[in-house]
């Protein structure tokens, strides 16, 4: 996904799909901004300046009126992201700069926004992780809302330094409710120095035999971290299809992982 309408409300929400950032709508006061790319994963070098530019289009006839800052966070067991703006211990934000504070964009023409990253020299091998956020300025409340209204939008950066790569493995199957379905779960846990996510498909079948398709959710396995990664089945070429599961079901295949790692699956899931 290379952009996003980020329409969120309250003065201290920030939604982000970590792989991902999220929106919803807005009940009263809301901004329009289209996001491009929503994350960097980027390779840096000790001492050697690293710079991006990040799109923002104004998706409203009015111009926008935005802040922008720097922030750490934390991707919880939930899936929820907690942004904070005191630096966190070993923090690499020091090392970012970003072009302005505010900034306004008007419709109609994008703005690129640049920002760059340098690692000190003499760093050791490390992952750096910050966000950038987005903030449009407060608005006034309308007649019967007691509380101005804003919103943020949260854009992920990943530098990886000194090499640092991800080493990820299944340790464990469950079925979990998602949306009140139950649904095939792997435990993935990330003994490598970077974060990871896992790609592909797995082949898989009921108890009924029907031939089912699997992919597993993008989000991201930091280092150190042991996380629950849902999978989503299809139907052999009809991805579109809407797939009811009857288990057990049996599971099997690789699923790939950085530039050239994979872990094998070979599961029978159980409720």
């Amino acid at each position: 996904m290379n952009s996003f309408f980020a329409r969120l409300p309250g003065r201290h929400a920030a939604l982000l799909a970590l792989g991902l950032v999220l929106a919803c709508p807005a009940a009263v006061a809301q901004f329009a901004l289209a996001v491009s790319p929503p994350r960097f994963e980027l390779t840096g070098t000790p001492g050697t300046p690293l710079r991006n530019v990040i799109e923002l289009s104004q998706v409203d006839v009015r111009p926008g009126n935005y802040t922008v800052r720097t922030a750490d966070w934390t991707f919880k067991p939930d899936g929820s992201v907690e942004f904070a703006e005191p630096l966190a211990p070993d923090s690499c934000r020091p090392w970012v700069a970003i072009e302005r504070k505010e900034l306004t964009v008007a419709p109609g023409r994008p703005y690129r926004y640049r920002f760059e990253i340098t690692p000190p020299a003499g760093t050791a091998p490390m992952e750096c992780r910050f966000a950038i956020l987005i903030e449009g300025k407060e608005q006034s409340a309308g007649p019967g809302v007691p509380i101005g209204l804003s919103a943020r939008v949260g854009v992920i950066v990943y530098v990886a330094i000194g090499g640092v790569k991800p080493a990820l493995s299944v340790v464990g199957s469950a079925v979990q409710q998602v949306n009140g379905q139950p649904v095939p779960v792997l435990k993935v846990r990330n003994d490598g120095t970077a974060h990871g996510r896992l790609s592909g498909f797995l082949n898989g079948t009921d108890v009924g035999g029907t031939s089912l398709e699997f992919t597993a959710a993008t989000s991201p396995i930091l280092p150190g971290e042991t996380r629950d990664i849902a999978l989503s089945a299809t139907r052999p070429g009809n991805i579109d299809a809407q797939v009811q599961m009857r288990f057990p079901v049996t599971v099997r295949g690789r699923l790939e992982w950085g530039e050239s790692g994979s872990t094998p699956v070979d599961l029978r899931f159980v409720p």
